[in-house]
């Protein structure tokens, strides 16, 4: 709901994939899906300011996006919304079964990513970790947040990046957009569309994998809280 403060306009669509996939179009063909500079003045001279945003969810994936970025917009502002790793690992499972990519059950699926990870990190160490497979769906791999956000925050400035949970923005939404606004250095509004992303609705996890789930990620999850300077409830 960002686009409802006077500053802010949107890509045309999410997930472009530019500094990932699509970086060899070029950055014209970027621009494309952004408004005019004519626009552009227009609400800055309106509001004093102009920002526009691009969602994509697997920028944070690879450190070559960051080294993208950082050609083309060194002084960018990034900003990460997390999902506690275990309900983000379960909710893509899901998702990956409603398409019918995955013909395992979650238990086995997580038990066996979970031992492949571990001989990858004894054979390679966390470098191996880096990668991302398209023959492998990564339920727990991309729930290692601090492995992915690492190269970022040695790119870029500390102060450019803004960690955010969905658990949080969720209890105090306000608050958090009051937290993204001061980031961006624009004027404070009321958001007034209180709709949220729909969740699926899944049945209860097993509570064993769920604890083993827990026990593995404790680690992960440290090295982010130390990582970003702030804790999150998971």
């Amino acid at each position: 709901h960002l686009p409802e403060h006077p500053c802010i306009v949107e890509s045309h669509h999410d997930n472009i994939g530019f500094f990932n996939d699509n970086f060899n179009l070029g950055v014209n063909w970027y621009k494309s899906f952004f408004p005019t500079k004519s626009y552009k003045k227009k609400i800055e001279k309106k509001h004093g300011k102009f920002l526009a945003f691009d969602v994509t969810t697997r920028y944070m994936e690879n450190k070559r996006t960051a080294e993208n970025i950082k050609k083309i917009k060194p002084e960018i502002k990034i900003i990460v919304m997390l999902r506690n790793p275990i309900d983000r690992a379960y909710s893509q499972f899901h998702v990956s079964v409603k398409d019918n990519d995955e013909q395992l059950g979650f238990d086995e699926a997580v038990n066996e990513e979970m031992d492949r990870l571990k001989q990858e990190i004894e054979e390679y160490g966390d470098n191996k970790l880096r990668e991302f497979p398209k023959a492998r769906r990564h339920y727990i791999r991309k729930s290692l947040y601090a492995m992915q956000l690492r190269p970022w925050f040695d790119i870029f400035p500390r102060d450019n990046i803004l960690v955010l949970s969905t658990e949080m923005f969720k209890e105090n939404e306000e608050q958090i957009y009051k937290e993204i606004f001061k980031f961006l250095d624009i004027p404070e509004i009321r958001i007034r569309d209180k709709q949220h992303m729909q969740k699926g609705e899944y049945t209860p996890m097993n509570k064993k994998v769920h604890k083993e789930l827990g026990d593995f990620f404790k680690k992960h999850n440290e090295e982010l809280f130390d990582l970003i300077g702030k804790r999150f409830d998971w």
